[in-house]
This record gives C-alpha cells, sequence and structure tokens, in this order.
C-alpha cells in the first residue's frame, strides 16, 4: 500500500474523530485474472497477516463481510480460498453464505442447488453439499435458494454439531456472508468463527458505514481481524506507488 494512502486514511480519521478501526488495511483489484501474480501476492500477504493475529491455531474460521452490495466481498473470498488451497497447500472449504446472490455457484459452475444450509436444516448429511473443484484441495458448498433471513439456525444445538464437523475436516472454512444491510445471517455466525474481515470499496464506502458494521460485529462477540480495501483506484501508474 502506498504510504501516500495510508497518511491520507490516518489524516481523514483524526478529522473525522473517528475511533481506529484494525490494521490490515490491503488495498485489493476484483478484475484480474484467476491466480494472476499481483492478486495472487496481495492474497498471500493477507494469508500472513491473519496466520501472525490466530498464532497457534492450524485450522481456522474466517468470515468475510461487507457493509453493502457491490464491495466486492465474494470476489475476495473466492480468490483467497482458491490461492490457500493452490499456493499454500491447505485443504480449504469456502461457504456461500449469501442466499440472495448465488455468485459461487455460479463462478465455479456448481449444478446441484443442495446447500449447506440445506443439510443443516435437514439434519442431513453435509457431504452431499461439498464440492471438490476439480483434484484440487477447493471445496464450495453453495448457499440456499431462499431468500429469507433465519439468523436462528445458527444459535441452534444442531449447528454445534455441524460446525464440528466441519472444523475437524479443513484447515482453513471461509465464509462468503452478505452485506449487513441485506441480511442478519452475517452477524448472527461472526462470534462462531476465528475471525471477521470486513471488506470495503475504497473511497466510497462511508466509515460511519464501517464503524457501524465493526460495532455491530463486536457487540455480537465477533473477533475483527481488520479491514481489506477493495476496488481501489489508482491516479499515477500503479508501479509508481512502490517508490512512494
Amino acid at each position: 500500500m502506498s504510504k501516500i494512502y495510508e497518511a491520507l486514511q490516518h489524516a481523514y480519521r483524526e478529522k473525522k474523530g473517528e475511533e481506529r478501526l484494525p490494521d490490515l488495511l490491503i488495498p485489493l483489484e476484483t478484475h484480474l485474472k484467476p491466480l494472476d501474480t499481483e492478486i495472487a501476492e496481495e492474497m498471500l500477504s493477507l494469508y500472513k497477516t491473519i496466520d501472525a493475529l490466530l498464532p497457534g491455531r492450524k485450522r481456522k474460521t474466517i468470515q468475510f463481510i461487507g457493509s453493502r452490495e457491490g464491495e466486492g466481498t465474494s470476489t475476495i473470498a473466492r480468490e483467497f480460498a482458491r490461492i490457500s488451497a493452490a499456493r499454500i497447500g491447505k485443504s480449504v472449504l469456502l461457504l456461500d453464505g449469501d442466499r440472495h446472490q448465488a455468485t459461487q455457484k455460479h463462478f465455479f459452475a456448481i449444478k446441484s442447488d443442495y446447500s449447506w444450509i440445506d443439510a443443516l436444516v435437514k439434519a442431513e448429511s453435509v457431504d452431499d453439499a461439498l464440492y471438490q473443484i476439480g483434484e484440487s484441495k477447493l471445496f464450495v458448498s453453495p448457499s440456499c435458494n431462499s431468500a429469507k433471513s433465519t439468523p436462528e439456525i445458527f444459535d441452534s444445538p444442531r449447528f454445534d454439531s455441524f460446525w464440528r464437523n466441519l472444523t475437524e475436516r479443513f484447515d482453513l472454512i471461509l465464509i462468503d456472508s452478505p452485506p449487513l444491510n441485506v441480511s442478519a445471517d452475517g452477524l448472527a455466525i461472526a462470534a462462531r468463527v476465528d475471525g471477521v474481515i470486513l471488506v470495503l470499496e475504497a473511497e466510497k464506502t462511508r466509515w460511519q458505514s464501517a464503524k457501524n458494521v465493526k460495532d455491530s460485529i463486536t457487540r455480537v462477540g465477533g473477533q475483527m481481524l481488520g479491514i481489506v480495501f477493495n476496488k481501489r483506484h489508482y491516479y499515477i501508474p500503479p508501479a509508481i506507488y512502490k517508490f512512494l
């Protein structure tokens, strides 16, 4: 990240009197080719940062959430999952928690409609809701077709055994959550994961919205690991930023 960009963000927070948010501020682009070198390096950096924030945990559950639609949360979660499996060699499960957008299902061309939420609600084996991507260590489980928010399922006794089963099988579980202004599902599961990453659209998401999401997650017992700034605009050639 440009030192100028960091300084501007710091000055903006001081001017607005904003409470300081976590320091995981990694600018990311969303329109890059799969496993592009640039995004791969950024995702590797993100992984190392998360690993340092959660020392001693061989298995991790991480939630990605935005304050509103269009911030690129699904893309960040997906690319992080792919890099973690392909470059780091972790067994990864990407859970699509957004019932309003079947983003991961369409991207990975998953034909089945059977989801991890279906398995949870029906008390059936989750195996039928796990889809391996090729021969890789990446598995994806789509969300259900219903747009109805049912945050109460995350507090049910059934969820405990369901979640324990998954966490024992994968090195890394990543949850692509719906924006907080769309569904309460993301907030309901925040306390169940090891850490939460807030995805913000750089220069567009209002700091008040970001703070509201952070406060809401903290209030329910979730651990905020930090923020990823997505869709950053470069006003000078990107190559020059490394010299600033």
